[in-house]
């Protein structure tokens, strides 16, 4: 929903997701225009590469109209919507900007209030910087979160969000990439104690330049403060696919169903906008995320641990569900039935577990249906 530039908005409000250790975060801010009209803008911020990769500026929207753009947007972060200040507002858009200057200009509904956007400045000392993102982070009652979400922002070289992880009096290299990268997998492993200090040893598994890269390290915590007070990087080692492949090995659950409506897809679609839809040549798919990020407590860590469950629509007429948890597909398919979709709208077919993940194998297979795929 897009107006004349807008010079002059006057902040009224805003929130932001508690998720800003994972790297992004999602913000409503409320405004009011020359004209009295309420200017409600939302956002997807990325501080690891993308920048400002989602930016909407609407102009007096509906309540349902709102609503479904702020789960569309943000829906898959994971986490709950805290209150911040204005200042805090400047410093979490422009502190995204700063990552990629250039990611404003994608955005059609960026020049509806260009002028005031350039006008914004950050203000927010160390303390304060300190106290916001506690305040955007969960609890952190526990080492093996702490030690995941720390190795996440070092891989991601997002070192700001990295530090209030770290004993401010403990002065850590944390720069061992020359670009950001992602962390696939975290394996932690208790290996000492005291009555101060907990060490651990980790090996943090990451997408590195078309390969894989294994960074081995050494992790003091502190007891009391359950701070970082001990840092080492002690040595990497390159793999191959398939090396990378077999410290990913999970089982994947799939329920396969032909589709029986031919409208089926455009209701699902519109009934979850916190899906994240990616289109291919096979057909559509629709991820759907945990409502919160417990995988991250988890040892070892995974990437993917925050997918509930994927669903696909694939040209053939083939509707795949699919989830690394054999529990969420038996919750999906209880779902299924008790709103009468295998008698309405889908013909079960089968269900299968394969040994390593396969949807997107299959997605990108070219082939027309997954019994192709598997049998090749």
């Amino acid at each position: 929903m897009m107006d004349v530039k807008t010079s002059q908005i006057k902040f009224k409000s805003a929130e932001a997701t508690n998720t800003r250790l994972m790297g992004v975060v999602g913000v409503v801010a409320k405004f009011q225009d020359e004209g009295l009209r309420e200017i409600v803008q939302v956002y997807h911020l990325d501080y690891e590469v993308y920048g400002i990769d989602g930016l909407y500026h609407l102009i007096e929207p509906s309540l349902q109209e709102l609503e479904d753009l702020i789960l569309m947007v943000t829906g898959g972060l994971g986490g709950e919507f805290v209150e911040i200040t204005e200042e805090a507002f400047y410093h979490l858009v422009l502190s995204a900007y700063s990552v990629d200057k250039n990611s404003v200009e994608t955005h059609v509904d960026f020049d509806a209030f260009s002028d005031a956007f350039y006008s914004w400045e950050d203000h927010m000392t160390s303390s304060e910087l300190a106290e916001l993102y506690f305040r955007l982070a969960p609890n952190l009652n526990s080492d093996i979160l702490i030690i995941n979400y720390l190795m996440m922002r070092l891989v991601g070289k997002d070192f700001v969000a990295a530090k209030i992880l770290i004993d401010p009096h403990f002065e850590a290299e944390l720069d061992y990439l020359e670009l950001p990268y992602t962390l696939i997998k975290n394996t932690i492993k208790l290996v000492a104690e005291d009555d101060k200090v907990t060490h651990y040893q980790v090996e943090a598994l990451i997408d590195y330049d078309e390969k894989y890269k294994l960074m081995l390290f050494d992790i003091n915590l502190s007891k009391s403060t359950r701070r970082i007070v001990g840092l080492q990087y002690t040595e990497s080692l390159t793999l191959s696919s398939i090396e990378a492949a077999f410290n990913l090995n999970k089982s994947e659950h799939i329920i396969v169903c032909q589709t029986t409506d031919h409208f089926f897809e455009r209701r699902f679609s519109k009934s979850n906008p916190e899906m994240m839809k990616q289109t291919y040549y096979q057909g559509n798919l629709y991820i759907e995320f945990n409502k919160d990020n417990s995988h991250v407590n988890q040892n070892p860590y995974y990437l993917n641990g925050d997918v509930y469950a994927m669903y696909f629509f694939s040209r053939s007429g083939h509707f795949l569900v699919a989830s690394l948890v054999e529990e969420n597909l038996v919750s999906i398919d209880q779902m299924l039935q008790e709103q009468n979709l295998y008698e309405e709208s889908l013909q079960f077919i089968c269900e299968l577990k394969t040994d390593d993940p396969v949807l997107y194998s299959y997605i990108n297979s070219g082939y027309d249906t997954i019994f192709d795929f598997l049998s090749q």
